[in-house]
């Protein structure tokens, strides 16, 4: 059992989502039903059935039959990349053994049904329809689909989680097993050109009109802790406080002319070294292209589910704590692999597009974030890219109270450092620092 500060019950629910499907007006050709017009899975050509209207309509997974037998098929027609001899393994990518393996495994082991049938029995699941009319989308209708889970304390808090890319639900399954809450996960869709700006917006619509709650804690790492520093400054009567582990952001000038002086702390050293190796030697090899030529990209991806396994697999493996391929078997690299290939895979592989539009990116990495004004605690995990941010730099760009250095954890610390997220939030929550939620 982990200590906590405040009961485990308190972590409520968590509504885990991302939006559903491309958008499109309601008011181009759609059925009409008791809740107003209704898009259906033909209306937006989607690969699984589902109806989205005003109302909050239950939601079942149910990918067609014929999109998973020629996901298979694609799957066994994999033409592999030989290694070069002498060369060690992962030098510029998985090894042809890996490829292979994966392959194998996705034509004759892998069952989508049954991770379908799992998601169903455990994940309450929901679709509805909000507008941001004071966005780049102004009165477009976006289709979402979400989990709920409510608490049955009168006294809850809510939280909504924000995942990243290429992550999913399944992200956070692994501390909401800790905390005896159900987990969830979902197939999961963009509109192309949505950025932060306008998810952001569709969430708090989302938590606000749709769901009643007036206030709330955001949670979440990746893309999803930038998605929540824009909603914290451009909602700031909805969002009451953040749990960032992903607290990006540059050193500043001066910091970078004491490190060349040679008066940066060690601290400060260490953060701006591995901010220089994110810069120059991980960020161009997924970033860069995603920002410049997401199309590009997505015109391989998408007719490759091998391949966009091998791309995820590949980025996520060297930021994995401990045993990397214990964390990332077969099965879970098939399965975040099918969170992207059935909605399809260009407007997520674009959200550094869209992120760069808004400022929040550059080719170079990550550009400056305005500040944050509601309480903030961050969690650093010594495999992401800004481990040993010093707490006096992370309070230039937010009201941050609480930091949290751990010696085990990656970029995605759900997976491998489940129990230490959920510490962490806890103690945050139970800080005292976060006030009119009830």
């Amino acid at each position: 059992m982990l200590p906590t500060l405040i009961p485990q019950s308190s972590m409520l629910f968590h509504i885990l989502f991302l939006v559903a499907v491309a958008a499109a007006l309601l008011e181009k050709a759609p059925n009409a039903g008791p809740d107003g017009p209704v898009l259906t899975s033909n209306d937006l050509g989607l690969s699984f059935k589902a109806a989205f209207s005003s109302a909050i309509t239950p939601f079942n997974v149910s990918v067609d039959e014929a999109f998973l037998n020629m996901t298979v098929l694609k799957a066994s027609l994999t033409r592999f990349v030989d290694d070069t001899p002498g060369q060690p393994e992962f030098t510029d990518g998985p090894p042809k053994r890996v490829v292979q393996n994966i392959a194998s495994f996705w034509t004759s082991e892998y069952s989508w049904r049954r991770v379908e049938t799992d998601m169903n029995s455990r994940f309450r699941q929901f679709t509805t329809v909000v507008s941001v009319p004071h966005t780049s989308f102004n009165d477009t209708p976006i289709p979402l689909h979400f989990v709920h889970h409510r608490s049955p304390r009168a006294d809850a808090i809510p939280l909504l989680f924000l995942h990243g890319w290429p992550g999913s639900f399944l992200e956070v399954e692994p501390p909401h097993r800790l905390a005896h809450q159900p987990s969830q996960r979902q197939p999961a869709r963009l509109p192309p050109g949505m950025g932060a700006k306008v998810m952001g917006a569709a969430f708090d619509a989302l938590m606000r009109e749709k769901l009643g709650y007036h206030r709330y804690v955001i949670q979440g790492g990746d893309f999803g802790a930038l998605i929540a520093r824009v909603m914290a400054i451009a909602h700031p009567d909805g969002v009451a406080a953040l749990h960032s582990y992903f607290w990006v952001m540059n050193p500043a000038q001066a910091d970078l002319e004491r490190y060349i002086t040679g008066a940066a702390t060690a601290e400060e050293r260490g953060f701006i070294e591995a901010n220089q190796r994110f810069d120059h030697a991980l960020w161009p090899t997924f970033g860069t292209l995603s920002a410049l030529r997401p199309r590009k990209l997505a015109a391989a991806l998408a007719d490759s589910p091998v391949g966009l396994a091998v791309w995820i697999y590949d980025l996520l493996r060297p930021v994995t704590w401990g045993d990397a391929d214990r964390v990332w078997t077969p099965e879970r690299v098939v399965t975040w692999a099918m969170m992207q290939w059935i909605p399809g895979v260009y407007a997520t592989l674009a959200l550094a597009e869209y992120f760069a539009q808004e400022g929040l990116l550059s080719t170079a990495g990550f550009d400056v974030f305005p500040y944050v004004t509601q309480p903030v605690a961050i969690s650093e995990f010594p495999l992401d890219i800004w481990y040993g941010l010093p707490l006096d730099w992370a309070q230039r760009r937010g009201n941050v109270q609480m930091r949290l250095v751990h010696d085990r954890g990656g970029h995605f610390p759900t997976l491998d450092a489940p129990d230490l997220v959920l510490a962490d939030l806890w103690a945050f929550l139970g800080s005292g620092s976060i006030r009119g939620l009830r």
